[in-house]
């Protein structure tokens, strides 16, 4: 059985555009599906919850497809895990502006090439579900969580008028960059401590964001951690430390090609679990969605994995 949860609003209405050749493609082969249309903020989360409970009840397997961005992966992802999830194949057509998962696993990004992968894959890889957690909440995400600098862009770019205007020019990575620059302009890095899998305490007396990395990429396309591998069940984390402003302006740009390293103030780390205690309660993000604010955040990973369907 194929199910679709389509998030018809992602990317500012592409995603309804992507679905539509994806549905005259099904229906031209005579596949047999159901469909799911998101309609409010944590719609996906219910939807996925409610496919994962109804489809065990007969014990057969099947493909729960989705039509959206991280943001709306994330919420099926945190959905799946309410229940069990066991007999469950994810594929996915990425609509978003970021599409990070897929660039991470090295899915494609075509409508028909995506639908091919879903009716025929030629291979199925287990993925690495990863958890954070704050004194507040928790969260499931597949691509990466953080806290600090980069949480508050994500944070702003969700709610910018200015990202559905580049979105419908397709220049919807540059909204990322545009508010990344006004907000290092007011930012104002503090002291963190981290500890390591509960053993290695390091402090740093100034931080701008800490990030626990699933696949390479976050933020549409920036190689934070080059080197993560989204199936070896281990956490990367990369911190933006001891830098000053215009160093951090200097490493985005060699963040896109996993070149930030070099700098002196970046330390990467593989771990299991990521304990971080910052001075003042900063924005936390998952999968690019904002998780609210905390000053204690726990990162790991879950042991959870899920297998997804290549090309």
């Amino acid at each position: 059985m194929y199910y679709f949860i389509i998030n018809p609003h992602s990317r500012s209405g592409h995603g309804l555009e992507v679905w539509q050749k994806a549905d005259a493609i099904l229906q031209e082969k005579g596949v047999e599906y159901t469909t799911y249309f998101t309609e409010y903020t944590g719609h996906a989360d219910r939807i996925a919850a409610h496919i994962a409970e109804q489809s065990s009840v007969g014990g057969t397997s099947c493909t729960l497809s989705v039509v959206g961005g991280d943001g709306t992966l994330n919420e099926v992802i945190n959905g799946l895990v309410k229940k069990d999830f066991s007999h469950i194949t994810l594929g996915y057509i990425p609509t978003g502006s970021g599409n990070d998962f897929a660039r991470g696993l090295g899915l494609p990004t075509e409508v028909s090439a995506c639908i091919e992968a879903i009716l025929s894959p030629k291979a199925c890889t287990l993925t690495d579900i990863g958890m954070a957690v704050s004194k507040e909440t928790s969260r499931y995400f597949l691509v990466s969580s953080g806290i600090g600098y980069d949480a508050d862009i994500c944070r702003k770019v969700m709610v910018s008028p200015l990202k559905k205007a580049m979105n419908k020019l397709h220049l919807g990575k540059l909204t990322y960059v545009l508010i990344a620059l006004k907000l290092l302009i007011q930012y104002r890095p503090c002291p963190v401590s981290m500890r390591l899998d509960r053993d290695k305490v390091l402090h740093f007396s100034r931080f701008f964001f800490i990030a626990g990395m699933n696949t390479k990429y976050e933020g549409g396309g920036v190689k934070f951690c080059p080197d993560a591998q989204f199936n070896d069940r281990k956490l990367d984390i990369c911190l933006a430390g001891e830098l000053g402003k215009c160093k951090i302006l200097a490493l985005f740009p060699t963040a896109f090609f996993g070149k930030h390293t070099w700098f002196s103030g970046v330390k990467t780390y593989r771990c299991d679990s990521l304990e971080i205690h910052s001075r003042v309660p900063l924005p936390v993000h998952c999968d690019g969605e904002s998780m609210g604010e905390t000053d204690r955040l726990l990162l790991r990973v879950s042991g959870k994995q899920i297998p997804v369907l290549l090309r």
